[in-house]
């Protein structure tokens, strides 16, 4: 049976779109500051989104097919020295383009480390390096287009901690280079986070996600870009555990989808 213009379009525009789609929520939370040594934390979320229109080449919101897409992420950091934290995390996800194609397979595991380089009066600063790997390089599918080739990610992170109000605050600024192997536009990452916490076991936290194609794509991709806003709170339990919930969405964008999406997350520290 073949399909209607209109679905053959959308699906189209849908190639393009899925060339930035999002990282796991917890890849947010490593922030510039680093581990003490021989200490960790493990971060458990489970993000579900979708995306019923997109934002075209001109920013404009189009209709597409819609993309959903549950995943499941495991960020993981141990401070092997004061100024030294290794991460590792692997995820899991489910994609779906309506009826036309899903998939269920491991997505990208992220390896790598964070490097403190100076710290001072509650102000930090540090380098990230990331390589990313795919969890299939099967192109075939729809549903894992822009999904299945490696990509290195390097980034400078500044932090600084402060009171607002008399209340323990931060801000965390990161800006990054992701290069995306094979036809994909390479991206400029620009990433913010300001987390206050009005009670002694509640963390509130405002993110904003960035990101700037910066290369010429090839094949069927195009060039994106894409601004996110996430909101979340993190109550902490006891002094091991703590438990996140949050929302987020694509306020703009150009060949992106307009995502909205939940997440919760349980932290643990040792």
């Amino acid at each position: 049976m073949s399909r209607s213009p209109d679905r053959l379009a959308s699906a189209t525009v849908l190639v393009g779109l899925l060339a930035s789609f999002l990282s796991p929520a917890s890849d947010a939370l490593a922030g510039a500051w680093t581990l003490e040594k021989g200490t960790g934390q493990v971060i458990g979320t489970f993000l579900y989104s979708n995306s019923p229109r997109g934002f075209d080449d001109k920013g404009k919101v189009v209709n597409i097919d819609d993309y959903t897409k549950a995943e499941f992420s495991l960020l993981m950091e141990y401070g092997l020295t004061s100024d030294l934290t290794v991460i590792l995390t692997p995820s899991f996800r489910h994609a779906s383009i309506g009826d036309i194609s899903s998939s269920s397979r491991l997505g990208y595991t992220d390896l790598g480390a964070r490097y403190r380089i100076f710290q001072k009066d509650g102000t930090v600063l540090s380098l990230q390096g990331l390589a990313r790997i795919p969890g299939s390089r099967r192109d075939d599918i729809l549903a894992n287009v822009g999904n299945t080739d490696t990509e290195y990610d390097v980034r400078g992170l500044f932090g600084h901690s402060f009171k607002i109000f008399e209340k323990d605050a931060f801000v965390d600024a990161q800006a990054g280079y992701r290069y995306r192997t094979n036809d994909p536009a390479n991206e400029l990452r620009l990433d913010g986070t300001l987390g206050v916490r009005p009670h002694p076991d509640l963390l509130l936290l405002a993110q904003t996600f960035n990101t700037i194609s910066v290369s010429d794509p090839q094949g069927v991709f195009s060039k994106t870009r894409e601004h996110k806003l996430q909101l979340s709170a993190v109550f902490d339990i006891n002094e091991s555990v703590s438990f996140q919930v949050g929302g987020l969405g694509t306020v703009h964008g150009k060949n992106a989808l307009r995502e909205r999406g939940v997440f919760s997350g349980v932290w643990i520290r040792f």
